[in-house]
């Protein structure tokens, strides 16, 4: 079954979602794919987002921004410095 924005109900990825308040598409039901592009990567990279970061779905006891399993402020992806799970 693919993937669907959870604001419009579509399977697009990046902007054009009349549903979202910032314009894009997101698919959270999955913690080892990025919310916006649906990519398994982390960190730096996602052309479907003004801030070309990777933010995956919660869940797996990771962080969303870089996948870590440990907790604490050492997250150099995330936009408070720490590991948000």
């Amino acid at each position: 079954m693919a993937s669907k924005c959870q604001f419009c109900g579509t399977t697009a990825y990046g902007p054009g979602c009349s549903g979202s308040t910032n314009g894009l598409h997101v698919h959270n039901e999955n913690e080892k794919r990025c919310i916006y592009c649906g990519s398994s990567s982390y960190g730096n990279g996602c052309l479907k987002t003004p801030t070309r970061v990777h933010v995956h779905g919660h869940g797996g006891n990771k962080c969303i921004y870089c996948g870590s399993v440990e907790g604490g402020m050492r997250c150099k992806y995330s936009p408070t410095g720490g590991h948000q799970k």
